[in-house]
């Protein structure tokens, strides 16, 4: 992701573009500020459509759930006294399935464009090349055929393996699967060779599709703990030699391996007609890495699906006016992405997969010109840390120039609408916005949450809406959005058109919905049907009315969306998505004989946790007199070799307890003076207080952020 705005090229970019327009800038801005009443004269194109800004009540965004039977639910404004979306529509059409779905986008794409469906490209040298939707109907066609022909049956009791990159395969695997009813089961790389036996074994898969070598030979490697495991389906041709030493792995072990390109030849060989599924029938398990123990199964269903296609296909009406392309680079094996794909699919739309590698993502974008990016916070902090940088070496009068983009850019924010200006995004903006392909329309991020400076500014410089969103696996990926045109941050938006939010009562944590503020609830047809064959875990997501129950403490705002501002049972998010429990971290550093007392602390903002250290006195000075080090404790923790000896011992527990990169502390700070109840850092009953702890040691926690930067 580092390169995907890389900093020397844009910044050379962004210098050329400023010193050829910036005195015909300087003079035309004058003239605007001096004239602002013929601003429009300079609006080369306008991407909001004005009719969704009337029917917008920007100061009352959600209203009370009334017409749902639930008073003390809200759902977002627009929706108005209609039940909950369930199904999709197209015209007259009404689809309860994707397989549905899907037929309703080919029609689009076939009558309304060019039939256009999913993009890849060979190599660096080359443009995208398409399959159209017919084809790849029928690719998927074949796979379905030759899975049966091959054993496995159609219906709700088959399940198939993806474990492979974005690509044109992946998606066909998922279509051919929905064809005749069975569940696919994607697998990841960061779930772990624990995780990934437990999935194959718990959903018992005979079938994986697979494309890299070395995920192919961990899953030989595992092969006498994996014993439903049957064949292996290569989707991308590897390397002779690889692909040699894998044939040869998989015939000592006794695994079949076939070739993509062999799996169509069967299935076009033996046509088997289709099996479509039902609205109640699950179209996947995917799997949530969680934050301790194994992965859980979330299942979710055709309904889950169509219910969010449908809230997506009005929600973003407003600035999808045409048959859009999106580009495919987030991991399609978490279901954030899978349902912003399959809601193209169901919209005639265009998918265009990058070459694999996130680092190289702005030569995928240059050369597919995008119209819908999803984002994570990560990528798009990069891209905020890069044109910063690019700012701060302008001479003085770019900086004016650039400062003045903004202004301009920042009144079209505040009127709720995104415009393409002559000047301003011809111009001074124009080599940030080319950086995505020069024609975005819509940036979502998710995932995690974005900081409202960041988002604030990229509202000003993409030419496009920048809007933030939320949802967990158990909601199919997405519940909640910004509402495109509203200009605040710091917030996830308004409920979706398929479900309603209520805030819960956290009596533990003072928390209180007379209040106005609870743990987030979801109800609703995208809600999840419940974890595969985990009971237990199910009714502790959902309760018996049937609400999930998300973890996160949120808020409504005055004018009506919805605010994250704290995490049930002290688990955070960072920047890359990423759950961290930081009790089960701190209960692992607690072993190291140095340490009396340990804060982890993580910032949603950042990708890593830091941690807060009161050392164990007597075992601390003791050491000091055994190597001569003088000082008391207070002295002690200030020394820079006191600090090494403790970080390398806490490096030995992460590696002895299998820490995740991500959960592992990246700096520390040793303080002498320990948590108590007198300094109001612990409970009566002695547990830690975290919001008093991070507010405590706010500067030291900022300083550790700053030096690892």
């Amino acid at each position: 992701m580092d390169k995907m705005l890389n900093e020397n090229h844009l910044s050379s970019s962004l210098q050329t573009t400023l010193a050829v327009g910036g005195a015909v800038a300087l003079v035309a801005g004058a003239v605007i500020h001096r004239h602002k009443d013929k601003l429009s004269s300079f609006l080369v194109e306008n991407l909001t459509n004005e009719e969704m800004h009337q029917r917008v009540n920007w100061e009352e965004m959600t209203i009370p759930a009334k017409t749902q039977g639930c008073s003390e639910a809200r759902v977002a404004a627009t929706l108005g006294s209609r039940p909950l979306l369930s199904a999709g529509k197209s015209g007259n059409t009404v689809f309860t399935t994707f397989y549905e779905g899907f037929k309703v986008g080919k029609e689009i794409a076939n009558k309304q464009g060019d039939g256009k469906c999913l993009g890849y490209r060979v190599d660096r040298q080359s443009d995208y090349q398409w399959v159209t939707y017919d084809e790849t109907e029928r690719a998927a066609t074949e796979i379905g055929s030759a899975l049966i022909h091959m054993g496995e049956k159609h219906g709700q009791d088959t399940f198939i393996g993806i474990y492979a990159n974005n690509s044109v395969e992946w998606m066909t695997t998922a279509i051919a699967c929905h064809f005749h009813s069975m569940i696919y089961v994607p697998l990841y790389d960061t779930l772990g060779e624990p995780a990934i036996v437990h999935i194959i074994n718990q959903t018992s898969l005979k079938t994986v599709f697979a494309d890299k070598a070395e995920n192919i030979l961990t899953l030989l490697k595992l092969i006498d703990q994996v014993p439903t495991l049957k064949r292996i389906v290569l989707t991308k041709k590897l390397e002779n030699s690889k692909e040699t030493e894998i044939r040869n792995k998989a015939k000592q072990v006794g695994i079949e391996i076939m070739t993509y390109s062999e799996l169509r030849e069967l299935g076009q060989s033996k046509p088997v007609a289709h099996h479509p599924p039902k609205a109640e029938d699950i179209f996947e398990i995917c799997y949530t890495s969680g934050t301790t123990g194994l992965p859980k199964g979330a299942m979710l269903t055709n309904k889950n699906i169509v219910s969010l296609v449908q809230s997506a296909t009005e929600f973003f009406q407003p600035v999808f006016s045409e048959l859009e392309t999106l580009i495919s680079y987030l991991p399609l094996a978490h279901s954030y992405e899978q349902t912003i794909e399959l809601y193209c699919l169901c919209n005639g739309f265009k998918i265009g997969y990058y070459m694999g590698d996130v680092r190289q993502l702005a030569d995928d974008l240059a050369h597919l010109k995008p119209t819908l990016m999803p984002c994570v916070p990560r990528l798009l902090n990069r891209m905020y840390d890069n044109i910063q940088a690019t700012i701060r070496q302008l001479s003085p009068l770019k900086r004016v120039l650039f400062q003045m983009a903004l202004s301009a850019k920042g009144n079209d924010v505040d009127k709720h609408r995104v415009t393409r200006h002559m000047l301003w995004d011809g111009l001074v903006l124009k080599r940030i916005q080319e950086r995505l392909g020069g024609r975005v329309k819509l940036i979502v991020s998710g995932a995690a949450p974005l900081s409202p400076a960041i988002l604030q500014f990229l509202k000003r410089v993409c030419g496009a809406y920048v809007i933030e969103g939320y949802g967990q696996t158990e909601c199919c990926g997405v519940s909640t959005c910004q509402t495109l045109g509203d200009s605040s941050v710091g917030n996830i938006g308004v409920p979706l058109h398929c479900n309603m939010i209520k805030l819960a009562d956290v009596p533990d944590m003072q928390y209180f919905s007379k209040d106005n503020v609870g743990e987030l609830c979801i109800k609703g047809s995208n809600v999840f049907k419940g974890y595969y064959r985990d009971e237990e875990k199910t009714r502790e997501a959902i309760d018996s009315e049937g609400w999930l129950h998300t973890g996160d403490i949120a808020k409504w705002t005055p004018t009506g969306q919805i605010q994250i501002v704290d995490r049930k049972k002290h688990m955070f998010k960072l920047a890359q998505g990423e759950y961290v429990a930081p009790e089960r971290i701190e209960n692992i550093y607690i072993h190291s004989k140095y340490i009396a007392q340990v804060f982890v602390f993580g910032n949603g903002y950042k990708s890593y946790t830091v941690g807060i250290i009161v050392p164990d006195a007597e075992i601390l000075e003791k050491y000091a007199r055994d190597k001569n080090i003088s000082g008391d404790i207070a002295a002690l923790c200030k020394k820079k070799e006191i600090k090494d000896l403790i970080f390398a011992d806490m490096k030995q527990l992460e590696k002895e307890n299998s820490l995740k990169g991500f959960e592992m502390v990246k700096d520390i700070y040793l303080h002498s003076e320990p948590f108590s109840v007198e300094n109001n850092l612990l409970t009566p009953t002695m547990k830690t207080k975290r919001p008093e702890l991070g507010k405590y040691f706010e500067k030291e926690i900022e300083e550790m952020y700053k030096n690892i930067e």
